[in-house]
């Protein structure tokens, strides 16, 4: 079957490195499979970086833009979603960058209330600190995951939907010793949580 015949249909029958080849063979139409099987994947990646649906979609068009026009130089090296991952992340930082010096020119003119205005200008998070606190998040995610089941259920109520320890207790019908107990370790990690 040449790539200049494949149908869609027909595309959704070929692995992710059958699809890169076609493409880097020239079938464009290769590319959509692709793009609809990360899409939600990296939206999600930029998204959680950025903090803005809009902001997060049209980063998320310009990595795909991005992985399109490199992909005949893609080595297939690395996994391709490896790859992709690695162009939103940059696009996100560079994203990050770019708002936050135009915070910063902001700041070089700052108005004769500027004394009120610089607090508010230095809540937003530098790309240094947004990516450390993705790393830490991964973290503790990881170590989440790790425990048993039920303390992992008792750590996700009480840190992730904050709920009493009483209110947690009564949920997973245990004592509030016991609840306590569980989170003797997990309250360090709290002060890390995302």
């Amino acid at each position: 079957m040449s790539s200049a015949s494949t149908t869609h249909t027909e595309l959704n029958h070929f692995d992710e490195q059958e699809l890169i080849t076609l493409v880097q063979n020239g079938n464009t139409e290769a590319f959509n499979p692709l793009v609809r099987k990360y899409q939600h994947k990296i939206y999600n990646l930029i998204y959680q970086r950025v903090g803005a649906r809009e902001t997060a979609k049209d980063l998320c068009q310009e990595v795909f833009l991005k992985a399109w026009q490199a992909l005949p130089r893609f080595k297939k090296q690395s996994g391709f979603y490896t790859w992709l991952y690695q162009i939103a992340v940059n696009c996100s930082i560079d994203f990050m960058r770019k708002r936050n010096k135009q915070i910063l020119f902001a700041c070089e003119e700052l108005p004769q209330n500027g004394d009120e205005v610089l607090p508010m200008l230095q809540l937003q998070p530098s790309p240094c600190q947004i990516l450390e606190k993705e790393e830490l998040g991964h973290i503790i995610r990881k170590a989440v995951h790790q425990l048993p089941s039920g303390q992992r259920r008792a750590f996700r109520l009480r840190y992730f939907h904050e709920l009493p320890i009483k209110q947690i207790a009564s949920r997973l019908d245990k004592s509030e010793g016991t609840i306590k107990e569980s989170f003797r370790i997990s309250d360090d990690i709290y002060h890390f949580r995302i």
